[in-house]
């Protein structure tokens, strides 16, 4: 769990055959800040949470004081206004935080990852595109990827408490009782070379329940379908981004059943405050099914770093950017003769707007903003049934 099995890759450490991340964390900013949009638990967890265990007013802290826990109070408050890692500063404090890249470099081992699709605490960007840097580094790796939440694949008792939208049209098919078995498997191999190497591939449940096995996550034969918001309708709200604003906007029908994987993009183009002299903004984005409202996915951006990653600019009043927003890890099927609908709003889940980026911004509905939607087909056949579990109900005997 966590930052340990990413760090200790870091390390290099010719003892180290195996990790397994299981909500693991590449980096701390990475996890806590998303293209300089920043969790609500950014700016005070490290040093607020963290810190506070190791200087906690007893004998010990002369001896647990380091130049790190002084510095997690700047770096947090100081990353919440810049949104980046503080870098121009001078200040290596998230890098030092940093694992993924150290890992590709120093690490010689295997790698299994377990990650929850509706992971509330450790979002999936932490393992996507993580899966495929490390299959293109030359690294074994595998992967299960279940709609659960910050749990454990097995827990029946927690998975029956998801919520819609959230992994619960997917239970009972998220509980895998079989993952210490194939964890056995896995550690039996890279640790004692015993038995029948482990199939390095990754194992992903949809939104409504039904495995399948991918070669790589997200798959490689992933299509684009692109769509300009002069596509879709309006169903409320206008095109100002305030605090209270909410826009809805609607696609047309999808004829076919369509499989969305991977991270979707939206590219909006987005305006910024002439008149409050904004330079900034912010904007979320939620995804959902357009017949029921049920939650397909989300984005969030700060508009200094419209072009994406972790670099930004300050933008002047009256600055027109296309602002490059990539949707976390989904894995959803609409339903032919459904819909989808986004809602726009200045922000979503728990991410909070730096100061500077408050002001309200204009969004572009026209044809130079696009939803870029990944798809893969498959369908009943390509799926697979975990143990103990009875069969897919949207599923025939026949397709299965």
């Amino acid at each position: 769990d966590g930052s340990t099995p990413w760090e200790a890759a870091a390390t290099g450490s010719n003892h180290l055959k195996t990790i397994v991340p299981m909500s693991g964390l590449i980096g701390v900013h990475d996890l806590m800040w998303r293209n300089g949009s920043m969790e609500a638990r950014g700016a005070i967890m490290h040093n607020g949470v963290y810190g506070s265990f190791g200087l906690d007013g007893d004998l010990e802290d002369t001896e647990n004081g380091c130049e790190g826990y002084l510095e997690g109070y700047y770096a947090g408050v100081g990353a919440y206004v810049s949104g980046d890692n503080l870098a121009w500063l001078g200040s290596d404090y998230w890098e030092e935080r940093t694992f993924l890249d150290k890992a590709v470099a120093n690490y010689d081992g295997s790698v299994y990852i377990i990650h929850g699709m509706q992971d509330w605490n450790v979002d999936p960007h932490m393992a996507f595109p993580t899966h495929n840097i490390m299959v293109e580094a030359g690294f074994d790796t595998k992967g299960l990827y279940g709609q659960w939440g910050h749990d454990y694949p097995d827990r029946n008792e927690s998975h029956s408490g998801l919520s819609s939208g959230r992994g619960g049209e997917a239970y009972p098919f998220t509980v895998r009782w079989d993952w210490a078995d194939d964890l056995l498997e896995w550690f039996d191999f890279y640790l004692y070379n015993k038995g029948p190497q482990p199939a390095l591939h990754a194992e992903i449940q949809d939104n409504m329940g039904g495995w399948r096995v991918e070669g790589q996550y997200p798959p490689l034969d992933v299509e684009w379908l692109e769509f300009g918001l002069d596509q879709f309708e309006v169903v409320t709200g206008g095109t100002s981004v305030t605090p209270t604003s909410q826009l809805i906007i609607s696609s047309s029908q999808f004829e076919n059943e369509t499989r969305i994987v991977g991270n979707p993009t939206l590219h909006i183009d987005a305006t910024t405050s002439f008149l409050l002299a904004g330079t900034s903004g912010h904007i979320g984005v939620e995804m959902v099914l357009a017949s029921s409202g049920m939650h397909l996915g989300h984005a969030v951006m700060d508009l200094r770093f419209h072009a994406g990653g972790k670099d930004g600019e300050v933008l002047v009043p009256g600055q027109t950017v296309n602002a490059k927003m990539e949707f976390f890890g989904m894995d959803v099927v609409i339903p032919a003769g459904d819909g989808i609908q986004l809602i726009i709003t200045q922000t979503i889940e728990d991410y909070v707007p730096s100061p500077v980026s408050l002001t309200p911004i204009t969004v572009d509905l026209t044809a130079s903003s696009i939803l870029s939607l990944s798809v893969v087909h498959r369908d009943c056949s390509d799926l697979f049934l975990p143990p103990m579990l009875e069969a897919y109900p949207q599923c025939s005997p026949a397709e299965s």
